[in-house]
């Protein structure tokens, strides 16, 4: 299903990892350092999450994982947690997949 190995996998989230904690650190900068901030977590949170899920069950049950996950999100996306937490499942899909959700036929 999905050809890149494991250890390409976790290399990937960890340059996300890192992205999504120098947004944390420069949230307090922007105009509402609250939604950035939230925005930020929920990102890093979800990159845990699949680093975890990799680790745990590989790559292809994460991909499974993370399609069910993005599938149970509300199609408007109103909150900054909900949208970080889009944004970083759409980001692994691209980075994984090459296709974003819509593309890879993913139920939203």
């Amino acid at each position: 299903m999905i050809a890149l190995a494991q250890a390409d996998v976790l290399r990937a989230l960890k340059r996300c990892r890192c992205l999504a904690q120098q947004d944390l650190v420069l949230s307090q900068y922007q105009d509402d350092p609250d939604y950035w901030r939230s925005y930020a977590l929920s990102r890093l949170s979800i990159y845990r999450w699949l680093e975890r899920m990799v680790v745990e069950h590989g790559v292809n049950r994460t991909y499974l994982l993370a399609v069910k996950r993005y599938s149970g999100l509300p199609l408007f996306v109103s909150n900054s947690r909900d949208q970080g937490i889009k944004e970083a499942l759409e980001v692994f899909f691209l980075f994984l997949a090459g296709e974003s959700p819509r593309i890879a036929k993913v139920n939203v």
